[in-house]
């Protein structure tokens, strides 16, 4: 279990995995947009504004994923996999039930929200298409991105890795296939057909990524124990309450970003486009701290089952880890900026804006930084209810508001990006709070073994 052990070299190894799959993750978008895009505008257009819409729905469900994610790298922390990932992977199946059922609502109903929000008609049914075929497999979609984080916190990350790249491969050939073949009229529309080869390869990498998993965690000494009844209903009642929380909370993160674009939008077309090269950019340099807090995430459950009452020192050294890259790559970003800009920019493009919009963004990275890290040492503590409650009360009344005022009162472009900083730095601070007064996580699967001891 030497994976286990916080140290420089499996921190940093697992870091760097996960930004690379960050990075490899972006190509299953951008391959989907390039090879839909000789079948006509509104197809690519369709697919792009689809891909937007997932994003935000996916966002609720990735709450699943983090809850079942803390939970077995605490079991991987005391070295009882064997026993608690039975329990785990059963109670998940319960909750995919009806994770797919609102999957499959959701798809239903982005066809009469698309109208009642005035999108452009021709589009409404191919982002339809698209969005209902990704959420009718929402269950296998989250099974998939269950697999690949316990590989990675099984200690086969680079085996996670092996198995993405392997899926974009896939994803490109059934690309090929559902559009240019006969297999085609299968399909509504090609907007439907990139949707659907995603899926199949998302299906392929579950089911390889599941079978390696099994095979690898059967060689251990801690071997698979047939889940108890009262254990499976136990966990499935406690990360049914949990993960809405955690879920939703990623949904305000969402919409904190998205909703003030929109109110950047109505300035004009020259603000819209610096603000979104802005955030494009932003965006992959995100992608390094991300990176970081998954490490953390990863290691602080780690610590909690190995021994929760000493985390004084690794909570320190966790902080520093994941500053030193974010602040190299703060510096880098921002040295960077004119030339990153002109790599994204479009003819008519206000440069200087796209440039100050984006040294906006790097204004409030330290409370960012903070932020997003209490964040993830809290969905650990499953304190799903706080981080829901805490998020949303933020993003509609400081974050929104405070874009608004700034695009509809000040006309100011630059306020709309920077003054997300106040609110960050605000749930930093309940974050912080709230981590020196909770408790050792886990108190549901404490009581579930106290009980079955009795």
């Amino acid at each position: 279990m030497e994976h286990t052990r916080f140290t420089v070299r499996n921190y940093t190894g697992y870091t760097a995995v996960v930004f690379g799959l960050g990075v490899v993750s972006v190509g299953f978008g951008a391959l989907d947009l390039i090879m839909v895009a000789p079948k006509g505008l509104d197809q690519a257009a369709a697919v792009g504004q689809a891909d937007v819409l997932i994003s935000a729905i996916y966002a609720v469900f990735i709450g699943v994923v983090d809850v079942f994610s803390s939970r077995l790298a605490m079991a991987e922390g005391e070295q009882r996999t064997g026993h608690r990932l039975p329990v785990l992977g059963t109670a998940l199946l319960l909750l995919l039930i009806p994770c797919q059922l609102l999957g499959i609502a959701l798809g239903l109903g982005i066809e009469p929200l698309l109208r009642a929000t005035g999108q452009k008609a021709e589009l409404i049914p191919l982002v339809g298409d698209y969005v209902q075929v990704r959420t009718y497999g929402i269950a296998l979609v989250l099974g998939y991105i269950v697999i690949s984080a316990s590989l990675k916190i099984c200690g086969l990350k680079n085996l996670s890795a092996v198995n993405l790249v392997f899926g974009l491969a896939v994803n490109a050939l059934f690309n090929w296939i559902f559009l240019d073949t006969g297999a085609a009229r299968l399909f509504a529309s090609p907007a439907q057909a990139v949707a659907a080869s995603t899926l199949v390869a998302q299906a392929v990498m579950a089911t390889t990524g599941g079978i390696v998993l099994v095979r690898r965690l059967r060689t251990r000494p801690d071997r698979f124990v047939r889940p108890r009844r009262h254990e499976v209903l136990t966990e499935f009642r406690s990360m049914a309450r949990t993960a809405p929380g955690i879920g939703l909370r990623h949904f305000n993160d969402y919409m904190g970003t998205t909703i003030p674009l929109l109110f950047i939008g109505t300035l004009g077309v020259v603000q819209l486009a610096a603000a979104t090269v802005a955030t494009k950019i932003y965006t992959l340099f995100c992608r390094v701290p991300q990176a970081c807090f998954a490490g953390s995430f990863v290691f602080y459950g780690y610590a909690l089952g190995r021994d929760p009452d000493d985390l004084t020192r690794t909570v320190r050294k966790m902080r520093l880890y994941a500053a030193v890259p974010t602040v190299v790559a703060t510096a880098v970003t921002a040295l960077a900026a004119p030339w990153l800009v002109d790599a994204f920019a479009s003819p008519g493009l206000d440069r200087d804006l796209a440039r100050n919009l984006l040294l906006a963004y790097l204004l409030y990275v330290p409370a960012y930084f903070f932020e997003q890290l209490f964040g993830e040492m809290l969905t650990v503590h499953q304190r799903g209810g706080l981080l829901f409650v805490s998020s949303t009360a933020v993003t509609y009344l400081l974050t929104i508001p405070l874009a608004w005022c700034a695009v509809f009162a000040l006309d100011s472009t630059f306020l709309a990006v920077a003054c997300k900083g106040i609110p960050t730095a605000v749930l930093a601070f309940v974050f912080w709070r709230a981590l020196r007064r909770t408790g050792r996580p886990g108190a549901d699967r404490a009581e579930s073994e106290m009980s079955l001891a009795q």
